[in-house]
């Protein structure tokens, strides 16, 4: 089977520096699966593992400026991931196809690497591509460690990856929309684009404090103004158009934030060297639907390098608290694994001025995959019936963050489930890592796309599953109730 596709990014932790391609860096790296380390210690210390009983694990990588790649190589340490994994480049960006005739589910969008000793490999392209983001779902594997991912650039010259270093310090806010666990100024540095800050009702007048571990440089940063988890949340939340920049010795000056989406790089009009720094923002462009101003990830550049502060205490703390509350309630084995159910049931459409009120039937199929970080992702196709005529079928989609509302021995766990909810005939499984925003371009074959909000209740049922209940009655999400088991390879 050959793939015809662009090339891809070499990512080396070790090459020696000749045979070296370009510098390529990453200020974004995640997992939906964090375990005891950020993935950026892949490339720090050259080996780096997930939640070790997790499964659909992905791993993120955000480039900071495009590259052009030819292959991909993943060093899976010896762990035997089984090579059925799927690799996404730019998401949901159409860049991978097969010879005509060759027919393949998904074959437009992903790629399946093919082992070749102790690597993974991806290759076979005819074409170079733009690779600005690269995200590696390892599907039903789970208990593996990643040694290594190698990117190569047209000539088969690995990249020589640089990542952003992960320094001490604490980040404060004047006005943090609630919940916290979604919001929190620590979001800034978590490379996920479904969580980052957001004040609370306020535009402008909001402020950010900085302080870090020890007296450090600060030459530029880097911004990814608004709410970037799609198109529709950053031009419906307000987004910082002037900073006023202020700390230690005396500090002060202003810059001007653009209203893009992805990154920008601002040089401060003179370089800052201190432990306190505050961001205060003056100015905003408005937000279509909300007045709270979001910034979803902010990196900092010292004249040598890029830096973050390190979230990871943070991150570890929310997560365990998340465990104990789904124990609580008898539900923790969902976290971090897939299940899935079916429901049928009929509906009735309203009768309009050209025809009569008729019955529907609705045959649906949904999978969800709670993430213990907080994020979810939720699938599901609908068939619909008509008076036993066949009719149409559509996929919907549901991804971003959950809030635990309740949890009790006897109760189930309560959570209100919010984010991007959208309808498309393409696979979108893109759980825990946001929507692309470095192009602003909706993806193909998307019919419909909008923020949401949703209440669930999740029980133990008597075989061994979960009943999944919808608050709405299937009006916010297509389903009513469904009782979930485990899904396995197949799905």
């Amino acid at each position: 089977m050959k793939w015809l596709l662009a090339p891809i990014v070499a990512i080396c932790a070790f090459q020696a520096p000749a045979s070296l391609a370009a510098d390529a860096w990453l200020s974004m790296v995640y997992t939906n699966a964090l375990h005891e380390e950020l993935p950026f210690e892949l490339f720090s210390k050259g080996k780096w593992s997930p939640d070790p009983k997790a499964r659909f694990v992905k791993l993120h990588l955000y480039l900071d400026e495009p590259v052009m790649t030819k292959s991909m190589e993943v060093d899976d340490c010896g762990s035997n991931i089984d090579p059925n994994i799927a690799v996404f480049f730019n998401f949901d960006q159409q860049v991978v196809r097969q010879e005509a005739g060759i027919e393949s589910y998904n074959s437009e969008r992903l790629a399946h690497p093919r082992r070749e000793g102790g690597l993974l490999v991806v290759d076979g392209f005819e074409e170079n591509i733009e690779a600005r983001s690269i995200t590696v779902n390892f599907e039903n594997n789970s208990g593996f460690t990643i040694c290594g991912i190698t990117l190569k650039d047209p000539e088969g010259k690995p990249y020589r990856i640089r990542t952003a270093a992960l320094v001490g310090g604490t980040v404060k806010s004047s006005s943090i929309l609630a919940p916290l666990t979604a919001y929190d100024p620590v979001f800034l540095f978590d490379s996920r684009f479904e969580y980052g800050w957001a004040s609370n009702k306020k535009a402008h007048d909001v402020s950010l404090d900085f302080k870090f571990d020890e007296i450090r440089r600060v030459e530029k940063i880097r911004i990814w103004n608004g709410y970037q988890r799609s198109v529709t949340h950053c031009t419906a939340n307000s987004r910082a158009r002037k900073i006023r920049i202020t700390g230690d010795g005396n500090y002060s000056a202003e810059i001007e934030v653009a209203d893009v989406l992805g990154s920008q790089v601002i040089a401060l009009p003179k370089p800052f060297e201190g432990r306190n720094l505050r961001f205060h923002i003056v100015d905003s462009y408005a937000g279509k639907s909300y007045k709270d101003l979001v910034i979803s990830e902010l990196r900092f550049f010292d004249g040598g390098e890029w830096f973050l502060l390190d979230p990871s205490r943070q991150l570890k703390s929310a997560i365990a608290a998340n465990r104990a509350e789904f124990a609580t309630a008898g539900t923790v084995a969902l976290l971090n694994d897939s299940f899935g159910g079916r429901e049928s049931r009929t509906a009735t459409v309203e009768a309009t001025a050209e025809y009569a009120a008729f019955d529907v039937m609705l045959n649906m199929a949904v999978a969800i995959r709670l993430r213990a970080d907080g994020s979810f992702y939720l699938s599901g196709n609908v068939e619909e019936s008509y008076e036993q005529d066949a009719g149409d079928s559509h996929d919907f989609f549901a991804l971003g963050n959950y809030a635990i509302k309740k949890a009790s021995a006897d109760g189930g766990i309560r959570l209100r489930l919010f984010g991007l909810y959208y309808e498309s005939s393409s696979y979108s499984d893109c759980n825990g890592c946001g929507r692309d925003c470095n192009k602003n371009d909706l993806p193909d074959g998307v019919a419909l796309q909008k923020i949401f909000q949703e209440y669930v209740t999740i029980k133990p049922a008597a075989d061994g599953g979960f009943e999944v209940v919808n608050e709405s009655g299937g009006k916010k999400l297509p389903f009513e109730k469904i009782t979930a088991k485990r899904l396995g390879t197949a799905q």
